[in-house]
């Protein structure tokens, strides 16, 4: 009962600054890319020639073919729109405290907000990129349909993995800043390890039952489906829920170091 009233103290902490939180993310968007000509274009830019290069690579280097009805390139890129959203906001939530750290200074300022507040900054790039690849899709005749309605839960979906998660490493990483480390070769792992630019159904079934376990997996597979009008997220429960029950699992986890770490962030940062 004690971890329960603790991530509703949380989350009304969090709603109670949602205008903050909305002004402060617009704000962190604007941050990141001042100084430089093209602004919020690198924003873009810099994911869609990644996507660009892997998709080169894959399409004719390893000459891969329609995936599951659709061209490769749609397959993929529809994958990999997930994984850079996932990507970027891990890392930029991860460091939330330690690069605001004059605001932790503040006895008055929520600093609860933080890695939400990073999550939700990657969102806005995020939701742009989307646009481009839709049309992309349209281009080559998959137009929008009704299932990809269930987009919205698929990033809900992905807020809350990465909020949760968020706690623990940007908690962590105020106190041991070899976390960036360990981060970035966690997401490399994860990139690979995920069926973005490989079709799990190519493994035998044993393997691909393990592959399922990682709940990258189940929001990669989410946006294809949402996007590609492949099947909506209630046919598939079992993924869902242990998809959740790992979420909930970390934000447990993930209250709990955040409140006890907490009260030291202002004598490290």
């Amino acid at each position: 009962m004690a971890m329960i009233r603790k991530i509703l103290k949380l989350a009304a902490d969090i709603y109670e600054d949602r205008k903050l939180l909305k002004d402060l993310s617009l704000k962190d968007v604007k941050r990141r890319f001042s100084g430089t000509y093209f602004g919020m274009v690198w924003g873009v830019l810099q994911p869609l020639l990644t996507i660009i290069v892997y998709w080169a690579v894959f399409q004719f280097g390893f000459r891969s073919g329609n995936v599951e009805g659709a061209p490769f390139v749609l397959w993929f890129i529809t994958g990999m729109i997930s994984w850079l959203f996932i990507s970027e906001a891990f890392q930029t939530a991860a460091n939330s405290f330690v690069e605001y750290n004059y605001l932790i200074q503040k006895v008055k300022f929520n600093i609860n907000i933080l890695p939400l507040m990073k999550i939700l900054s990657s969102f806005y790039i995020h939701l742009f990129f989307l646009l481009i690849v839709l049309v992309i899709c349209a281009v080559f005749g998959f137009y929008p349909r009704l299932m990809l309605l269930q987009i919205v839960y698929y990033m809900f979906a992905e807020g809350m993995f990465l909020f949760a998660f968020s706690l623990i490493t940007s908690s962590v990483l105020v106190f041991f800043r070899d976390l960036n480390q360990i981060i970035s070769i966690f997401l490399l792992m994860g990139m690979w390890g995920t069926p973005i630019a490989w079709n799990i159904t190519n493994f035998p079934e044993n393997v691909q039952r393990i592959l399922m376990l990682n709940p990258f997996y189940y929001l990669v597979e989410g946006y294809r489906d949402a996007v590609l009008g492949r099947e909506w997220f209630w046919e598939k429960p079992v993924l869902g829920i242990r998809f959740w029950v790992v979420t909930l699992v970390l934000l447990v986890i993930g209250t709990s170091v955040y409140t006890r770490l907490k009260p030291y962030f202002a004598d490290t940062v």
